[in-house]
């Protein structure tokens, strides 16, 4: 069935949008509740101007929705929970806490339809979730889970979720001069076994030379 759309409905279609639907979901839901009407030459000659007004309505919510990404920007969302074993949670972290901590910061009621979590969050750490702030706007914010109770307290316990310390071979690796030590080492063993092999060398040649000398006195005594 072909309708115009008179409001814009998520996943389905746009203001003043012309599109061919289910009949069932037209007559049962879009048309009882005015959010489309049957693609009749009337309706149809005002899907223009619905579409010019869902274009005003959709560049005021962009713009609206840039200025919120800056209060987001940069402020991960910290979820402090209940921890068990092996950093499991009790429970799970869902899109309505997201949405609910989101709404905190960003000083308004975010409806949780716009946190794009594919699933529940079920353990410590940071997740990346994609928050659609408006149609053409989706940022990304970190959302970083941690244990409520834990020892060294939420504040820091965040902060080496962030940022984890090095491995301590990293950290020696990153010191300046390491790579010059490395070399140095390298090239002190290098000059050792020269030395060794030299000596080696040398020796060889001296037992020759001794035998020589006992085959020679050997001939004399016998002519």
């Amino acid at each position: 069935m072909k309708v115009v759309f008179l409001e814009t409905v998520e996943g389905s279609g746009t203001m003043g949008e012309v599109r061919t639907v289910r009949p069932g979901y037209a007559r049962n839901y879009l048309l009882p509740r005015g959010l489309a009407a049957p693609a009749t030459p009337d309706v149809l000659a005002r899907a223009e101007r619905l579409r010019e007004i869902e274009e005003e309505r959709q560049r005021a919510q962009d713009e609206h929705a840039q200025e919120l990404v800056g209060k987001l920007e940069g402020a991960p969302l910290v979820m402090a929970v209940r921890v068990g074993e092996q950093g499991r949670l009790y429970g799970s972290v869902t899109s309505a806490d997201v949405a609910e901590k989101a709404g905190e910061i960003l000083g308004e009621e975010l409806d949780r339809r716009r946190i794009l979590l594919p699933e529940v969050i079920r353990s410590v750490g940071v997740f990346t979730v994609p928050i659609r702030l408006s149609r053409n706007v989706v940022p990304e914010v970190k959302v970083v889970v941690v244990d409520a109770e834990a020892p060294e307290g939420v504040e820091v316990a965040v902060d080496l979720l962030l940022n984890p310390p090095l491995v301590v071979e990293e950290a020696e690796a990153a010191l300046p001069g390491a790579d010059e030590d490395t070399d140095a080492t390298e090239a002190e063993a290098s000059a050792e076994d020269q030395v060794t092999d030299g000596a080696s060398g040398s020796g060889d040649s001296s037992l020759v030379a001794a035998a020589e000398a006992a085959l020679a006195e050997e001939d004399s005594s016998t002519s």
